[in-house]
């Protein structure tokens, strides 16, 4: 029986020389979060995105860590999450912080028109979109949890 588990996990297991081969393309496979769908359930209008692994996300990331650590070190601008206002302030910036990893990992809009003219991907207007819809920001933050969407190996 053990050696049947053992096949079935050889099989579907992850080949780690294509994983860490230092001449391997790095992975880049995008995934699109879907906002709409058409009258067949095809994807009608979504947000392209880059996974955790990517370049935008760790830089994202990165940014908004070095904010708080720095923020947390200055007597004056410490938050005291007790009070109400510290507690709001605290949920402020969890929100800031989400919608910076956003914006920063949306690649593309298909989908998105403006007048029939295919939308252009920018900071700005991801985050107006985002802004106007926020269950559009939580469907982008649940999609970049899931690893599977944006494995290739």
């Amino acid at each position: 029986m053990s050696q049947n588990i053992a096949q079935t996990i050889i099989k579907s297991g992850f080949d780690i020389s294509l994983l860490l081969n230092a001449d391997a393309a790095p992975i880049e496979k995008t995934f699109v979060v879907p906002v709409k769908y058409d009258d067949e359930g095809e994807v009608a209008a979504g947000f392209e995105i880059t996974s955790k692994n990517s370049g935008p996300y760790q830089d994202a990331i990165r940014e908004t860590t070095v904010g708080t650590i720095k923020r947390s070190q200055q007597k004056n601008k410490q938050i005291d999450g007790k009070t109400d206002e510290g507690a709001n302030a605290l949920y402020d910036l969890g929100e800031d912080r989400n919608m910076r990893i956003a914006v920063a990992v949306v690649v593309g809009l298909p989908g998105f028109v403006d007048k029939g003219v295919p939308v252009p991907v920018t900071p700005e207007i991801v985050k107006a979109l985002l802004t106007k819809m926020p269950t559009w920001l939580d469907k982008i933050i649940a999609a970049l949890e899931v690893d599977a969407n944006f494995l290739t190996v």
